[in-house]
């Protein structure tokens, strides 16, 4: 057996709230199952899409572990053979054992989410603690394998954290039973060849969802009167000093300073002075050459303003703060992986409030650029935060900008809630866009950006109109709007995150709230700047 790559205790944690449930998740890498003490074993078998093998064809490529146990189960359930099917049983030893056929020619999504779907019904269900998975029938896809169910287990074993308090009645001197801890330990069984490959797709695929995918989720699902501005703010310099990351907080007097009058008109209708532009900065050993620059949306709540939401659309604002996730989630895996690249988060923490202050349609606004602005929605709001945020961001010249914020329902109506929309002020970028939403299993369209897009825009008493009245493509005309602040000496990408909320879950993630995003941009990011 080959040395596992590492125990991996990943927390985070809000000042006046418990530690968020900690992870306990182990992978290790082998040549034999038999080696192998695990309370559960799976076999993926790739097959062609249809039809599958018959089953005694089937059966004369099983392994000597599952062959005789499958055999009795399979054709009492009269088991197929196909992409897409899985059978999962206790065998008579007590271990829980299954069967996995993918596709030979599926892509990344369709492995995240087969592999998801079997972790739910051969793993977790049964309460699997150890799991064996021998992928030594996956030929030339193992490493894609390997990702993905590693992936999946990793997005599986997460937890979101609960408010909930203690209801049962106790007896005399008996305490509350404590969480279960989450903890998996898995072992991936492949070719010797294979060991070192496996085991550096194993690390990322590792990295990628517990430091980053489902801190956003983490984060995105705290109550709106937890994640405050503050709160969110005190959780950034903390983990700031613990990562030994650059942190500079560009608060109210700051922002007056700089004139951000975009930023600031969101924010007048806020009852605390206690927002601002969080600055955070990774830098690599030794002089670096390559600057990215990440700038996330961060509305902590967003009632609409005075474009009052109806209480449906406000219910889950809380979450309106996930593209800031995402950008620190990046941020967060490029320390950890030691990016040879200077990465620098620039995160609009805010929140839109009504009140006797906030700002109004009709108001005209002078932006940190000094481009003025027609408000016309106050609902729009986060393009708003962003200009003034991209404009300060584009300040530093960097190698390629981009940003992340639930943005539009546009976008939603447009493309659906299993894609994200991206825009580029480079359209020699769109391939290379659409490749790594494919290589990474979270999928993304680009969006045309034309100049006569942004007619609408044109404002008769200001320089800009913030959006049109009705009608129109908004998320295509809010990209045009950034696009004025982005500039174009910078490659600049902007992801409108219409799939961070997808019902049912979303590739590997089985929750709603999926974190989409970070495997994307990590993806596109090391492909632009040459990060092996």
């Amino acid at each position: 057996m080959f040395p596992r790559l590492g125990y991996l205790k990943y927390f985070a944690y809000l000042q006046g709230h418990a530690p968020m449930k900690l992870m306990q998740f182990n992978v290790e890498v082998s040549v034999s199952i038999n080696e192998i003490n695990a309370d559960g074993m799976m076999l993926v078998l790739p097959v062609d899409a249809t039809p599958g093998p018959k089953l005694d064809a089937l059966l004369g490529k099983l392994p000597v572990w599952l062959k005789a146990d499958f055999s009795t189960v399979a054709r009492k359930r009269k088991f197929e053979a196909k992409a897409g099917s899985s059978l999962s049983f206790d065998a008579p030893d007590g271990t829980r054992k299954s069967l996995v056929c993918v596709d030979a020619k599926a892509g990344a999504f369709e492995l995240l989410v087969a592999a998801r779907k079997v972790m739910d019904s051969g793993v977790f269900d049964a309460k699997v603690k150890r799991l064996a998975i021998d992928l030594t029938h996956a030929g030339l896809k193992t490493q894609e394998f390997a990702d993905a169910f590693v992936s999946a287990a990793a997005a599986k074993i997460y937890k979101f954290p609960k408010y909930k308090t203690e209801t049962k009645t106790l007896a005399k001197g008996e305490k509350p039973a404590k969480d279960e801890q989450q903890s998996l330990r898995l072992c991936l069984v492949v070719h010797k060849s294979e060991v070192k490959s496996v085991e550096a797709v194993v690390a990322r695929a590792t990295d990628v969802t517990t430091a980053g995918t489902n801190l956003v989720r983490w984060l995105a699902k705290r109550a709106g009167n937890d994640l405050t501005c503050k709160n969110y703010i005190d959780y950034l310099k903390r983990l700031s000093r613990d990562r030994k990351w650059g942190f500079k907080l560009h608060g109210h007097d700051a922002l007056t300073k700089m004139k951000a009058g975009a930023f600031l008109a969101v924010v007048k209708g806020s009852a605390h002075k206690d927002y601002g532009i969080v600055e955070i900065t990774y830098a690599p050993k030794g002089k670096s050459t390559k600057h990215l620059a990440l700038v996330g949306k961060g509305l902590t709540f967003d009632t609409g303003g005075h474009s009052l939401k109806a209480s449906a659309y406000m219910l889950g604002m809380n979450g309106d703060m996930a593209g800031s996730a995402v950008a620190l989630a990046i941020l967060n895996i490029a320390s950890l992986e030691k990016w040879p690249v200077k990465v620098t988060a620039y995160l609009a923490i805010a929140d839109n409030m009504i009140g006797p202050l906030a700002y109004k349609p009709s108001d005209v606004i002078v932006s940190m650029k000094g481009t003025t602005i027609e408000i016309i929605d106050t609902d729009a709001e986060g393009r708003m935060v962003l200009a003034d945020t991209l404009h300060y961001a584009a300040k530093s010249k960097p190698t390629l900008m981009m940003d992340f914020a639930t943005l539009t329902g546009a976008c939603v109506r447009a493309i659906g809630t299993t894609y994200s929309g991206v825009f580029t002020n480079r359209e020699s970028l769109h391939a290379d866009l659409i490749k790594a939403g494919k290589l990474s299993g979270e999928r993304v369209w680009p969006f045309p950006m034309d100049k006569d897009f942004a007619e609408c825009l044109e404002s008769t008493v200001a320089d800009l109109k913030q959006c049109r009245e009705k009608g129109g493509v908004d998320h295509i005309e809010a990209a045009q709007f950034l696009m004025h602040f982005a500039g174009d000496e910078t490659p600049w990408v902007h992801v409108d995150l219409s799939a961070i909320e997808h019902p049912g879950g979303l590739a590997h993630v089985a929750t709603d709230e999926n974190g989409f995003g970070v495997r994307f941009a990590t993806t596109f990011i090391r492909e632009q700047l040459g990060i092996k």
